[in-house]
């Protein structure tokens, strides 16, 4: 696996090189994980189009999409497939202007209980299941390099990744340790957000609290969909076939050394 610095994005990855159960790899310079594009200097550009993308996933929704858009290279196609409910969300935009970074989260809910209903809504809503089958179909294209990213590469973009590995033959514990690799690039920016909060009358010890598990990845997250998934499916491989039409084995062929 290669890591990727750019000026404001961190959490930059070519799956390639990731080894499957079976002692087959990832091949390099065909999967790129990470965070929106959006930031970008002309150092940065030479970084992402070294890349040769064709295709840029970009599982944000429609206001992120359209309002805080990525860079596209030349010759790359750009896709929007918002893996979010949207309609509960935008019922509590009101709550963030008076600065709360926090809006998104319901009233009673902890930073914790927020993620791990989001990642169980992956699995049983129509827009995280729609999102997810149509990845696949888009990584999957002939001659495809593809890069697929939500707004920090952790949540969206991590399950995304959690499922490709998993079909692809990757352990359980190997996937895992690349969804937590997140929290390698997300160290410092939830100390930021909290400089950015204090002395606001909503902030306390819990807010904090909250503030650094919603900018981190957790087991407790991934648990949550595999529990769907399993509940609904009978595990993550079904639901990656009978939910997202996924051909396990035309995976492997494509992206396999």
């Amino acid at each position: 696996m290669r890591e990727y610095e750019l000026s404001h994005q961190k959490n930059i990855r070519d799956l390639g090189g990731m080894a499957t159960k079976d002692g087959r790899h990832i091949k390099y310079g065909k999967l790129f994980r990470g965070g929106a594009l959006h930031r970008v200097n002309e150092d940065d550009k030479k970084i992402i189009d070294s890349f040769h993308l064709t295709d840029i996933i970009d599982f944000r929704n429609p206001d992120e999409y359209q309002n805080i858009p990525s860079y596209r290279p030349k010759g790359a196609k750009l896709h929007n497939l918002p893996a979010l409910d949207q309609k509960e969300e935008n019922d509590r935009k009101v709550k963030s202007v008076d600065g709360n970074l926090l809006w998104f989260i319901g009233d009673n809910a902890t930073g914790i209980e927020h993620l791990s209903k989001v990642y169980g809504e992956f699995v049983t809503t129509m827009d995280g299941v729609c999102a997810f089958r149509k990845f696949f179909e888009i990584i999957m294209k002939d001659g495809a390099v593809s890069y697929f990213h939500c707004s920090q590469g952790k949540d969206r973009t991590g399950f995304a990744a959690y499922l490709l590995e998993i079909a692809l033959g990757i352990s359980e514990e190997d996937a895992l340790e690349d969804y937590l690799l997140s929290n390698k690039a997300m160290v410092g920016k939830a100390e930021k957000l909290v400089e950015q909060v204090k002395g606001k009358p909503f902030y306390n010890e819990q807010y904090k609290k909250d503030l650094f598990d919603v900018f981190s990845t957790k087991v407790e997250y991934l648990e949550s969909a595999k529990r769907k998934m399993k509940e609904l499916y009978g595990g993550t491989i079904e639901f990656i076939e009978q939910a997202l039409g996924v051909d396990i084995n035309k995976l492997k062929l494509i992206f396999l050394d």
